[in-house]
């Protein structure tokens, strides 16, 4: 099967990631696979991954709004490029960006179909943009749902999201991230004191509750350890709120990191915290979770479609570092209460978040697609 997938960014102006692991997985399956993305240094050029898939990386606009948005990039011959293509079917990675608007509309011309997947239908950038973003979904966003052949969304709750925005539910597949149990196992050393998060530094992430909590938990017990993962807009405003309480000794900010080497410490380490304000399916939680990680999250949809409270995980409510700090020393003082939650939580990927699970869920989704165009599953 010939796959074209289409997305806004992709390496390396980001760090290689789950969708990056897809494209390489599928080749392994033996699918030619390739990626048509925007060229963030506006210098066009195709080449082929070292894993066997080929990067398309076209120039054009970049209608950044600031530190709110910084990467939102129309490609103008981006729909050309799928018509010199010619796939058996075009994946677009999420709905919120211009170039999955135009993948569907040249998979409809073409009649070819088209796959959208839902990675959060909204994300938490302030007044502003949130009204741009209720806008966009109710026109451009409609017509991506009402045209793509499937959808696939992480979590029920976003599924019901699209529903009443207009998606048909009959063309909506629920479909989690995946992850390398492999790459991301538990280890038999594991330190006492190191409260980790991965992520971007953006609002909906809630790291200033993280950073709140932290301050409680230090002064309470003076030799846990805070590791902050990731990069983004909000980085230097929390370097100075970490100032501000002064616990710089407690607080490491470092990446962002390879995969490989975020999941090194992610063994190492003694619980993840999580209090997101908004999220799809995260997957840092579930990286976490399958390296037997305790992780404490917010209680809001994607995180709780992931965790039942006190069983694989422990939930909190957002915005809320009391009860946050509060959980981190529950699990920080009880060894054996982090033993059963990790182990649950471990065992719960992999029985629904597997890479062997995910890809064959993935797959059957394009294998439908294609028999409403009267192709045959092989």
């Amino acid at each position: 099967m010939r796959i074209v997938r289409v997305r806004h960014i992709f390496y390396p102006d980001i760090p290689k990631d789950y969708i990056y692991e897809l494209c390489v997985r599928q080749v392994m399956m033996g699918h030619h696979v390739d990626v048509i993305t925007w060229a963030k240094d506006n210098e066009s050029c195709v080449y082929k991954a070292p894993e066997g898939f080929t990067i398309h990386r076209l120039s054009g606009l970049n209608f950044s709004l600031g530190n709110m948005i910084k990467e939102y990039p129309f490609t103008p011959s981006l729909s050309q490029r799928i018509k010199l293509l010619n796939p058996d079917i075009i994946h677009a990675e999420s709905h919120l960006f211009l170039p999955s608007l135009q993948a569907v509309r040249k998979a409809k011309e073409m009649g070819k179909p088209c796959i959208v997947t839902i990675h959060g239908v909204f994300a938490e950038r302030g007044p502003f943009v949130n009204f741009l973003q209720f806008a966009y979904m109710r026109t451009l966003g409609l017509e991506i749902f009402k045209n793509a052949n499937r959808i696939i969304c992480l979590t029920r709750t976003d599924a019901n999201e699209i529903i009443k925005i207009g998606c048909p539910e009959k063309k909506i597949r629920i479909i989690p991230n995946a992850v390398d149990t492999e790459k991301f196992k538990p280890s038999k050393v594991r330190r006492d004191d190191l409260i980790v998060w991965t992520g971007r530094f953006v609002p909906e992430k809630g790291i200033e509750y993280l950073i709140k909590a932290a301050k409680i938990v230090c002064e309470n017990i003076r030799y846990c350890r805070f590791l902050l993962i990731g990069h983004g807009p909000l980085k230097q405003k929390i370097l100075k709120l970490i100032s501000k309480y002064g616990i710089e000794r407690f607080v490491d900010i470092i990446g962002p990191l390879a995969r490989d080497k975020i999941a090194k410490i992610l063994k190492s380490a003694t619980i993840f915290a999580f209090p997101s304000l908004r999220e799809g399916m995260p997957l840092s939680v579930l990286e976490a979770m399958a390296c037997g990680l305790p992780v404490i999250g917010s209680n809001v949809p994607g995180i709780k479609d992931i965790i039942i409270d006190g069983e694989n995980g422990i939930l909190v409510p957002p915005r809320n570092p009391e009860k946050l700090a509060d959980a981190i020393l529950t699990i920080l003082n009880d060894r054996t209460l982090r033993q059963k939650i990790g182990q649950n939580a471990r065992e719960l990927i992999l029985k629904k978040y597997s890479w062997e699970v995910v890809l064959d869920r993935i797959m059957e989704t394009y294998y439908e697609a294609l028999e409403d165009y009267g192709e045959i599953k092989p």
